[in-house]
């Protein structure tokens, strides 16, 4: 499936593919109709509970570049207490200037960052360009929501309307109960439906430590890839 965003945000052709259950022959159709179309990168994603795929697509030339895991909270967690002194609202573009030291810090945990073919500069531009459009809430898909301190923003998070899901975290004051609180808020904007979080990637251990602290549980698991198909 060919992806127009990516392709206008990179500046060539990018598509995307699943890849449970392919096989030698299978994939190489895949490969044959995406060069047809003129994509260059593919991302591929898959269940590694498909094991043999796991394997053959490497083999072919499909580069591993993220362990994604994806969280879900249940309603009946027990609530996150509010920290004192902290006040929460919805985030606007006026915020991007301070927020955005915080969310920079993100761009080498990109699968982007790990592909040299990509790098960590465009990784950054990606988690710059993620910002503006949860900023400006324009498409009623994403929106931003702060802490503030003091009238300084101490952390942040990001938010998918549908499914209701919080899609990335930052905080200048870790401990401070600002983030998790955060979560928590999520949670009651997510009303009767299960809160997702992530996709994460498996070596970002301090977010896996910070969402287990907000009762947060696996629930899915994918492997990223990218083939680039201008290489042997």
């Amino acid at each position: 499936m060919p992806l127009p965003w990516d392709t206008d945000f990179f500046g060539f052709p990018i598509g995307r593919v699943q890849l449970e259950g392919v096989d030698a022959a299978s994939l190489e159709r895949v490969e044959a109709d995406a060069r047809r179309a003129g994509i260059v990168c593919l991302y591929g994603a898959l269940d590694p509970v498909d094991a043999p795929a796991t394997f053959l697509v490497q083999a072919r030339g499909w580069r591993l570049v993220e362990v994604a895991t994806m969280f879900d909270l249940a309603t009946d967690e027990p609530a996150i207490p509010r920290p004192d002194g902290a006040e929460f609202r919805l985030g606007n573009v006026d915020d991007i200037p301070s927020i955005e030291p915080l969310s920079s810090l993100m761009a080498p945990w990109s699968r982007y960052a790990v592909d040299p073919r990509f790098g960590l500069d465009a990784a950054t531009r990606l988690q710059a360009a993620w910002l503006d459009r949860a900023a400006r809430a324009v498409s009623g898909q994403h929106s931003l929501v702060v802490a503030e301190v003091e009238g300084e923003i101490v952390a942040f998070i990001g938010r998918v309307h549908e499914p209701r899901r919080v899609d990335a975290v930052g905080t200048s004051r870790r401990g401070s109960g600002a983030a998790r609180y955060l979560i928590q808020t999520a949670r009651e904007w997510a009303g009767d439906r299960p809160l997702l979080g992530g996709p994460i990637a498996a070596r970002n251990i301090a977010s896996l430590r910070y969402v287990s602290h907000c009762g947060y549980r696996p629930c899915q698991v994918e492997y990223l890839y990218h083939r680039w198909l201008d290489e042997e």
